[in-house]
């Protein structure tokens, strides 16, 4: 067994695909249930700004032709109000979501008349970061998130002329119908808000003022729907999890083929965390998205498949979701994600791609038929053996086999032939093929053979 799995880790490098532990990769062939990112994994990730909606519900297509006071608060938020590092007006590193606004402002440069003193980075519960900047006397607040959230929360806008006006119901409503109209596009949205008024510890809930909205967009990777099919042919229930609202999470759920039929769930986190363990596992087998998606989310639907006798994959880049990663049977961590998730994963997906998860489960469904195929031939050789020497005698022949030929028969034939089977070539038939045993059931059944 350890001779098939080893032999595979080289072709699977070659796919992009590094396994840590090998018994991830045999268990990768068993699964039931898979649990995926989205942004980068699904979609090419590379995020794009293509609109900037203003509190008025005016729409720019490009950085360069906002207002001027909108363009200046708008430079002041993506440079300030970021976790990255900052030269020259630009960021360098970060998520991205971060390199994508700043390539959406180009070559802009101003000189900024104030310094950041005070930043609070994104985090799931709020949904939003924030900078306290000082300029000359004057200290205010810039502040970047979901705009479902944000919107809410904003009491003025900014007009094109640089005065801040009232922000009423009815204009949040119709900026919340416009921003349905994106999502249902595939175009997730990015808050830009402002507080003039200096603040500790957390923002007001009330009395920001709306910069904008940024539409970004991802597109998703082609090459990701065909291989979301083949696992789903393959047996494999596949979820999505994401932070993007619930509307743009169901638009590029059915662009990927994830979403088909009237009757799938699509969750988000606030619902999920209203529902029972027991309401959970009753709907889970018909989950396919869950939006707004908080790390505990990941760690709860891993635990409840597993108590469901569910052989569970988890994907993850994050240093939040390694507990997730560590509790699953097999933790797929991202190439590009932090160390932590990588030391919790078992298999490392170099290129964050959809299509090498899947071919990690093909060659986990090729060791298991190797191993198999190897067990029913070191049965055949050794029953026979034991058959012959026990028939032997009753027709006169006292020792058919002697201690060097059946050991010769161990060494040479055995050996040989497990790393024969080894080398087998990943055929894509064999997704298609049913998968009745569990890894854990595969390995109990593969030690008992061995030692008997």
């Amino acid at each position: 067994i350890a001779i098939v799995s080893s032999l595979n880790m080289r072709k699977m490098l070659n796919d992009n695909v590094l396994v840590r532990k090998l018994v991830g990769i045999e268990t990768a062939g068993s699964l039931n249930i898979l649990f995926t990112d989205k942004t980068g994994t699904i979609t090419k990730g590379k995020l794009e700004v293509v609109r900037f909606i203003s509190g008025e519900k005016e729409e720019y297509q490009e950085f360069d032709a906002l207002p001027q006071k909108l363009k200046e608060l708008t430079y002041q938020n993506v440079i300030l109000n970021t976790s990255a590092t900052v030269t020259d007006g630009k960021i360098i590193g970060g998520n991205m979501t971060e390199t994508a606004l700043s390539k959406y402002i180009g070559d802009f440069r101003l000189r900024l008349p104030c310094n950041r003193i005070h930043f609070v980075p994104f985090n799931s519960a709020n949904k939003y970061s924030w900078a306290k900047v000082q300029s000359d006397a004057q200290e205010y607040c810039l502040v970047k998130g979901a705009p479902e959230k944000l919107v809410q929360q904003s009491n003025y806008y900014w007009d094109k002329d640089g005065n801040r006006q009232p922000l009423t119901e009815a204009m949040k409503q119709s900026l919340d119908d416009r921003m349905l109209d994106l999502a249902g596009n595939a175009i997730r949205m990015l808050a830009l808000c402002s507080y003039d008024a200096p603040c500790e510890n957390e923002l007001p809930p009330q009395n920001l003022t709306l910069i904008g909205i940024l539409g970004i967009r991802d597109e998703v990777r082609p090459e990701a729907v065909q291989a979301i099919a083949a696992v789903q042919d393959a047996g494999v229930q596949v979820v999505m999890i994401t932070g993007d609202r619930k509307e743009t999470a169901v638009a590029i759920a059915k662009d990927a083929g994830l979403l088909q039929h009237p009757e799938e769930i699509v969750w988000t986190s606030s619902e999920l965390s209203t529902l029972s363990d027991d309401e959970v596992k009753l709907l889970l087998p018909k989950l396919r998205v869950v939006a707004r998606a908080l790390p505990m989310d990941k760690s709860r639907l891993v635990r409840l498949s597993q108590e469901m006798n569910l052989v569970v994959g988890m994907t993850g880049d994050g240093v939040n979701d390694s507990p997730a990663l560590k509790k699953a049977d097999v933790g797929f961590a991202m190439g590009s994600g932090t160390e932590v998730a990588k030391e919790a994963g078992d298999i490392v997906i170099l290129d964050d791609n959809f299509l090498s998860i899947k071919k990690a489960i093909l060659y986990g469904r090729t060791i298991y038929n190797s191993i198999c195929k190897f067990i029913v031939f070191q049965l055949t050789i050794n029953l026979s053996a034991v058959a012959i020497n026990l028939i032997a005698p009753f027709v006169g022949i006292d020792s058919p086999l002697t201690i060097t030929q059946i050991l010769w028969i161990n060494l040479v034939m055995d050996t040989l032939a497990a790393i024969a089977f080894g080398g087998e070539p990943a055929l894509e038939k064999y997704l298609a093929e049913a998968h009745p045993l569990s890894a854990r059931r595969c390995y109990l059944q593969s030690f008992w053979v061995v030692r008997i």
